[in-house]
């Protein structure tokens, strides 16, 4: 098992990298420096099919890379990290308080749990950025979120909580395009048994607890 948790948590980082910097990822249109990146969704399927331990390896290996080759280092990976471990955790607490009450409610709880946290953790991250450290991205994304809402916003309060609304809509809308896929996915591997007549996800394992 801890051979398994390692490898599976190493394999879904690597292929968490190789998403990272294929052209993959689209703007969030608002504001366009927000992406929905599908490199997020073997880290969630490192949760779904082999449990916390092996997520939890695969989050902080892409985070470890993404630190020394990724963009706006450190606060762009630092950022991406907060925001995939708070969902995990939110994600996780679900799937401890409704172990063995069935896929569907564990799935739905813990989405709504991670999307929940996600949202509550990264408004108070991007708080902190655009209003204390860097006020400058709060000039760029106000510009940006001007032309699209056709009205224009000064970088000030009004500006500032008008990003952090739409900066936790495109949270909302990252969730289901991150954990929904997973789930697929590895389902699909459990139906045609390619690990293994032994092996379930450990969703399907823990719902069933």
């Amino acid at each position: 098992m801890k051979t398994r948790t390692i490898t599976s948590g190493a394999a879904m980082a690597a292929l968490a990298l190789v998403l990272a910097f294929l052209p993959l990822s689209f703007p969030f249109p608002p504001i366009p420096f927000l992406r929905f990146d599908p490199a997020e969704i073997p880290v969630f399927a490192a949760l779904i099919g082999f449990g916390p331990y092996s997520a939890w390896t695969a989050a902080i290996v892409y985070y470890f890379v993404l630190l020394a080759v990724g963009e706006f280092t450190p606060i762009g990976p630092s950022m991406k990290f907060l925001a995939v471990a708070s969902a995990m955790i939110g994600f996780w607490m679900m799937s401890r308080m409704f172990a063995g009450k069935g896929i569907r409610t564990l799935l739905f709880s813990g989405l709504m749990a991670a999307t929940v946290l996600r949202v509550f953790v990264m408004t108070a991250a991007n708080y902190v950025v655009l209003a204390i450290l860097f006020p400058e991205f709060l000039q760029f994304a106000t510009n940006t979120l001007s032309m699209f809402l056709g009205s224009p916003l000064q970088p000030n309060q009004e500006g500032l909580f008008f990003v952090l609304a739409f900066t936790a809509i495109y949270n909302i809308l990252h969730m289901p395009f991150t954990i929904i896929p997973a789930f697929l996915i590895l389902k699909a591997v459990h139906r045609t048994k390619a690990l293994g007549t032994t092996w379930a996800p450990w969703l399907i394992q823990t719902a069933k607890k």
